[in-house]
């Protein structure tokens, strides 16, 4: 393990309180009062060092601390570096970790013991961040792994980025956001992530915020004691504790109630949580990432969602990009499930698709995206009585795949009867302009989402 750590702060107790503090950790150190001296040691050690902790305000007359990050990012981008901030300067450590620094830890009285708290934390993270530079400088090795586990069919096309993300962010233990709109595949990537890092041999957990009572949501996440409610006749885990080692994704979690938000948050932050009725404080190692669909600076602006679990959150972004952005790996995706469907249904004749069927599928819009596209080739491959899937099986499964009309108004009936069939009738409309997105879909009636998501609920459209 790399123990050599570069301490660069120009207050001299500051180095030394660090250098006591590492060394109970085994941890060589050299301090240094200005961030160009610490380049200079930099360039010129024979000696790898693991780790940089870097004061932001280096005192008169010296370049910042950002500057300072900015030159060790571009010359050592893997280098990890903890910025060290007074109060006041939060702002600046933010854009610090926009620069590329690892964490940001702020100076105070107490700050003594809050690193030696810290300790286990920061070990942990040294050691994932050097098992990743080394996987970095074995690149070949890291190909070799990572694609026999990533099976993401266009990783050489449209998602050539997303892949390119997925290897950056892997080992880093910080949340990650995906966004893409619905049946691009954002729980793939998820999944892809955390077959990525060293946490792939624990769980991988996945919970849709959307799919879940908000009265439940609590006791889903956390977990609840023996006697909690009503129905709890024994204690059980939540996801979060099923998750520990391991990832936690959150799927639609834009959808969140407002009253989980604050206590998301907090886990994530501390990685700490009660069961519901419990008592007992459970620490937890937890990877969390996230997906939504929708748009969360909307959301926000309308205080539906918290920006400050946006910004815990969204540590990076990966935008997952719709098919209509990636139709070169049309054809690819279209044998890729052509393949996996023959393997899961028996009986299956097709085993690849014409020039002309491909013609046809690279001219539709795909508003269902990836997610589309596999349910069309499955029907239109369960219909094909030959060895390749021609256009006229696409015709066949496409209007087999159609949605029923919406039903006429009804007839007759109570005045409270002919209201409800209407109020139906306009929600499913709004639905069906609005691909399903319920918040476009509430926006166009002039409803809130809430107001929508009771309607829908209440006329079991579904989603």
């Amino acid at each position: 393990m790399l123990n050599k750590v570069f301490l660069v702060d120009d207050q001299p107790e500051v180095i030394e309180l660090l250098a006591d503090l590492l060394a109970g950790h085994g941890k060589q150190t050299e301090g240094f009062a200005d961030g160009d001296r610490a380049l200079a040691a930099l360039a010129s050690s024979d000696q790898e060092v693991g780790l940089i902790i870097l004061d932001l305000d280096l005192g008169p007359s010296k370049r910042s601390g950002l500057e300072i990050l900015t030159d060790l990012k571009k010359a050592y981008p893997s280098l990890p570096v903890i910025i060290l901030t007074g109060k006041g300067s939060v702002d600046d450590a933010v854009r610090a970790m926009r620069l590329g620094a690892t964490d940001f830890i702020e100076k105070d009285p107490r700050m003594g013991e809050r690193l030696g708290l810290q300790m286990e934390k920061l070990d942990r993270m040294i050691e994932v961040l050097e098992d990743n530079r080394r996987l970095q400088r074995q690149n070949d090795l890291l190909q070799a792994r990572v694609g026999a586990r990533i099976k993401m069919v266009g990783q050489d096309g449209g998602l050539a980025e997303v892949v390119k993300k997925i290897h950056l962010l892997a080992e880093i233990p910080r949340p990650v956001l995906i966004l893409g709109e619905r049946g691009t595949g954002k729980e793939l990537v998820a999944a892809a992530l955390h077959e990525a890092s060293s946490r792939r041999h624990h769980a991988f957990v996945t919970v849709n915020c959307a799919a879940m009572p908000e009265s439940l949501v609590e006791a889903e996440l956390f977990g609840h004691e023996k006697g909690a409610f009503t129905d709890a006749s024994t204690a059980r885990p939540g996801k979060f504790e099923l998750a520990d080692s391991g990832t936690l994704f959150l799927d639609e979690v834009g959808n969140m109630p407002q009253a989980v938000q604050q206590k998301i948050l907090r886990v994530i932050e501390y990685q700490r949580f009660q069961r519901v009725r419990g008592e007992k404080e459970i620490s937890v190692d937890v990877r969390v990432t996230a997906a939504t669909n929708a748009n969360l600076d909307e959301e926000m602006s309308a205080g539906r969602f918290r920006s400050d679990l946006y910004d815990r959150l969204a540590f990076d972004t990966i935008e997952v990009p719709p098919l209509r952005q990636r139709r070169e790996d049309i054809p690819a995706l279209c044998r890729h499930f052509i393949e996996s469907f023959k393997t899961e249904v028996a009986g299956v004749r097709c085993s690849d698709i014409s020039t002309e069927a491909l013609a046809h599928l690279s001219g539709q819009a795909f508003y269902g995206n990836v997610r589309e596209l596999k349910n069309l080739i499955e029907r239109a491959a369960y219909r094909c009585q030959s060895e390749i899937l021609q256009d006229t099986d696409l015709q066949d499964a496409s209007l087999a795949g159609q949605r029923e009309p919406l039903p006429p108004a009804a007839e007759g009936g109570s005045l409270r009867e002919q209201v409800s069939h209407f109020e139906k009738n306009l929600l499913a409309q709004a639905l069906e302009r609005s691909r399903n997105n319920m918040t476009q879909a509430a926006k166009s009636l002039g409803l809130g989402y809430d107001q929508m998501r009771r309607l829908v609920k209440k006329h079991e459209l579904g989603r």
